[in-house]
């Protein structure tokens, strides 16, 4: 140690400590969070409660935990139209819930959190439009206004689409 100046051990030493915060910044931490119980006037038990154990004929229930799996979308119209077309099912003997989670949760996020968060870059996300990373969210909005009630013809886009805000319309429930 007689050849090492004390300057540069001072300056190993302040340079080890500094690594070893940051790595333990980067240790996962525990994040505070709260039980959200049926009592607490935050969950809205009642209007829940109105909307998934209402009287219906059938139920679809979907989980959907990876935002790049798009494939949901149809198969949640398939079963829709399938049930009220197929079966001659009315609509609201049809209840479809879809419970997101991990990355599609950010399906549900409206744009001002994709851009605020850069969802796209963050979950690989290409915009259609841009071909750039996605800071709207792509699956949300429909391309087909709408109709005062649900249309006569089968054939009708309103039955057709596949959006986020399409499905919702169908009374489609999504959670987060």
């Amino acid at each position: 140690m007689s050849g090492t100046p004390r300057r540069l051990l001072a300056t190993g030493a302040a340079g080890a400590a500094l690594a070893g915060a940051a790595a333990l910044g980067a240790l996962p931490r525990t994040a505070a969070a709260h039980d959200l119980r049926p009592t607490d006037p935050a969950y809205r038990f009642d209007e829940y409660e109105r909307v998934v154990n209402r009287d219906v004929t059938i139920r679809h229930l979907y989980q959907w935990p990876t935002i790049t799996n798009a494939l949901i979308f149809a198969n949640i119209r398939n079963g829709l139209n399938g049930a009220q077309f197929s079966y001659g099912l009315p609509a609201e003997q049809v209840q479809v819930v879809v419970q997101t989670y991990a990355s599609a949760n950010a399906a549900t996020y409206d744009d001002a959190m994709w851009a605020k968060y850069r969802l796209g870059e963050a979950l690989g996300i290409k915009d259609p439009q841009t071909g750039q990373p996605a800071m709207r969210n792509i699956w949300w909005a429909s391309s087909t206004p709408a109709p005062e009630q649900p249309p006569a013809d089968r054939a009708h886009p309103y039955y057709a689409d596949t959006s986020l805000e399409g499905l919702a319309r169908r009374g489609v429930l999504f959670l987060t």
